[in-house]
């Protein structure tokens, strides 16, 4: 509520309340009944039978009037305005009040009642995600304002396909290119039908607002002049203030306030080593202490593309209490910002190909290696990797994805137990970005791996070494495509990173990846109630920010953060990926301003979709920008090989569910030798795109096209 506190509010509604009910209460003017005995907690425009506290969100009802912060509000969520888990213990709300906005790719959730079902958003005729273009028709029932600009904003929604009861179906809008910093967002629903083509009558709430209702309330009047501000900029945007259903506002985080933590132990971490200039790109001071802990060697008979292995440890600065270990959590200091906690010890995987090594071998590029979900470094060394370092002469190391590491399963699980316990989870995934930063130095650092005999050809300092130091890449598949976004936007070192199969916004990814199969058996009987639930990963994804692409992504390539050079980003979507939706790849790539190589797909491959929508075309090669590029197995049909077998897969689902048909083509793309040559040219110190799929669609598997 905008002007007014929380305590004045809840004062008012006291004093609004005292000798009568709520109801009572807007009842002497004859007005209808609302509901203000949480007033203090809960925004009552939007309540109806069947709605929670929270809903609608995000809503700026939810902030207060902050001037030391960049957006000059600040959350101010209460606990008890949380859902409880089954065990009755709510969302701890102090690490959201730290925020002074919410998520660029907010999930806005609503619970309208009639609006509950596929058949219901049809009628109503509300802007999908097969069409988003639609979000901009003067007449769409679903619509949300830049009030800074005065301009809609592309958006798609959806019904909560979740939802096992209709009665618990979340209306939910997301944007389909992420929420600009700091710019306030209006959010107008008009004219909405049920199933059966009925009109939905508007929140009583609501009416005093839009129908100017009289009322003796003082918790009622505080907000009409705020109101009378949204229907003024609705009114400018051609939306009628009869029409609506509801209306109501809400903040964008800043990026200050989303990278501050992970900007300051970078900065302070890389400091400590003697560079306290990023911004210059120099690479200056020492590279991180590291001791190798084993070697392999093999033959090319052994392994025709990679002559060693070289594994160990090194030394990062950790800002996690009560240790870096799984559990540990940010301790802020009176800025806000993460406190030093003595050192880290983190793990590396290097593998060298054997055109760094054998006769006529050349210094082998640098790059980093993330790898997928809950997964370990060790994926460094998996098939596609050791043959894209083969063919592309590139040292590729890793280390655990520490936050989402294997290590980190027990973590996750609680969390999805209790929401409260997601700071360990956020918190501890940005120090492992931090780890991956420091990997970095210590391969372009020429007193780093080039200091042990172990990356040099003959395993001695005494002959050349393996690696060309001038240049860093990354290179990240699955996790390692989403979490690369995040390690992108803040990268000092390297200027390119291909990303595989990636997406970003994970409060969107989970239920759209067959991945959350597993997880979900423990989030449903905790959180039983599917509207929560849709509440609850839309308010995690405030706090996710600070490590998920989505937090960085319009600052990733042309419009870097403080102390990062811009970057270049290469995409490979999986065609009906099962565990990374292409969807959320799509908004990724809108929001990083990518251009899209094309065709896309075979004709009639994705009917009834606006193919990439809102994302420009590749016109020429060689490309010099950002691009995404799909993949495909080919749709479903019988496997030659296997009689009785079918491969290929079906377009992603409309709905917010996996694509469980055919094959998952997850890990097709960094298969496929196209793929890996895109990614070789790409990953060079000037390096651009080229069409590796010879002005075709780009194939994965066996398909070889129609």
């Amino acid at each position: 509520m905008r002007g007014t506190s929380k305590r004045s509010v809840a004062l008012l509604a006291c004093i609004a309340c005292l000798g009568a009910t709520p109801a009572s209460v807007a009842a002497k003017t004859g007005s209808p009944p609302v509901d203000l005995s949480n007033a203090d907690h809960c925004d009552f425009i939007g309540q109806q039978q069947g709605s929670l506290c929270l809903l609608p969100f995000p809503d700026d009802y939810y902030t207060v009037a902050d001037p030391s912060t960049a957006t000059g509000r600040r959350i101010n969520l209460q606990t008890e305005a949380t859902q409880p888990n089954i065990a009755g213990q709510r969302v701890d709300t102090a690490p959201y009040n730290l925020n002074d906005g919410f998520s660029p790719g907010q999930t806005i959730v609503v619970k309208v009642p009639g609006l509950n079902s596929i058949a219901a958003m049809q009628k109503t005729g509300a802007v999908p995600i097969n069409h988003i273009g639609e979000y901009a028709s003067p007449d769409q029932p679903i619509v949300v304002i830049d009030a800074t600009t005065g301009e809609r904003w592309p958006i798609w929604s959806e019904i909560d396909s979740n939802a096992t009861d209709p009665g618990r179906a979340a209306l939910l809008i997301h944007p389909a290119v992420n929420f600009a910093a700091k710019h306030r967002y209006i959010v107008a629903l008009r004219d909405l039908k049920t199933a059966g083509g009925d009109p939905i009558p508007a929140p009583n709430g609501f009416l005093y607002y839009r129908d100017k209702l009289r009322s003796d309330s003082p918790v009622i009047n505080a907000r009409r002049d705020h109101f009378k501000g949204i229907f003024k900029t609705l009114q400018k945007a051609h939306i009628k203030r009869k029409d609506l259903y509801l209306a109501w506002d809400f903040t964008v985080a800043s990026d200050q306030n989303i990278a501050a933590r992970l900007l300051h132990i970078r900065n302070d971490a890389f400091a400590q080593l003697g560079d306290a200039n990023l911004a210059d790109g120099v690479v200056q001071g020492n590279a991180p202490p590291f001791t190798v802990t084993g070697v392999q060697s093999f033959t090319a008979a052994q392994n025709p593309n990679i002559a060693r292995r070289v594994q160990g440890t090194f030394t990062v600065p950790c800002y996690l209490q009560p240790s870096c270990a799984p559990g540990g959590t940010f301790q802020l200091d009176s800025n806000g910002l993460p406190t030093r906690n003595g050192n880290w010890t983190a793990n590396f995987d290097c593998i060298i190909p054997r055109a760094a090594i054998d006769a006529g071998a050349r210094p082998s590029r640098p790059s980093l290696y993330g790898h997928g979900l809950l997964g370990s470094a060790s994926e460094v060394a998996s098939g596609p990797q050791q043959a894209l370092a083969q063919l592309g002469d590139i040292t590729f190391c890793a280390t655990d994805e520490i936050g989402f590491s294997s290590s980190d399963v027990p973590n996750a699980i609680a969390t999805l137990q209790n929401l409260s316990n997601f700071p360990k989870l956020g918190d501890r995934t940005q120090q492992g970005l931090l780890d991956e930063l420091y990997l970095g130095r210590l391969m372009d650092n020429p007193s780093g791996f080039l200091g042990n005999g172990a990356f040099h050809i003959d395993g001695t300092t005494g002959s050349a070494g393996v690696i060309d130091p001038s240049h860093l890449y990354y290179n990240g598949n699955s996790q390692g495509g989403v979490l690369g976004g995040a390690l992108t936007a803040v990268a000092p070192d390297f200027t390119h990173a291909s990303l595989g199969v990636p997406a970003m916004n994970y409060s969107v990814l989970l239920q759209r990846s067959t991945d959350f199969d597993t997880f979900a058996t423990v989030l449903d009987p905790n959180y039983p109630d599917k509207l929560a639930q849709a509440l609850g990963l839309s308010m995690l994804q405030m706090l996710w920010d600070r490590s998920d692409a989505n937090g960085y992504a319009h600052r990733m390539t042309t419009d870097p953060l403080p102390g990062t050079p811009p970057h270049k980003v290469l995409m490979d979507v999986a065609f009906g990926d099962h565990q990374v939706t292409d969807w959320q790849a799509d908004v990724e790539a809108r929001t990083i301003g990518a251009a899209a190589h094309a065709p896309i797909l075979d004709p009639g491959r994705w009917p009834g979709v606006d193919q990439l929508w809102g994302i420009p075309r590749i016109t020429s090669y060689p490309f010099g920008g950002s691009a995404i590029f799909y993949w495909d197995i080919g749709p479903i049909r019988p496997d030659p090989a296997n009689p009785g077998s079918t491969i290929g897969v079906d377009p992603p689902p409309l709905t917010n569910t996996p694509d469980r048909s055919g094959q998952d083509p997850h890990g097709a793309p960094r298969a496929a030798l196209a793929e890996q040559q895109l990614v070789s040219g790409f990953l060079q110190p000037n390096g651009v795109i080229t069409d590796t799929c010879g002005g075709q669609p780009c194939y994965a598997g066996s398909w070889t096209g129609p």
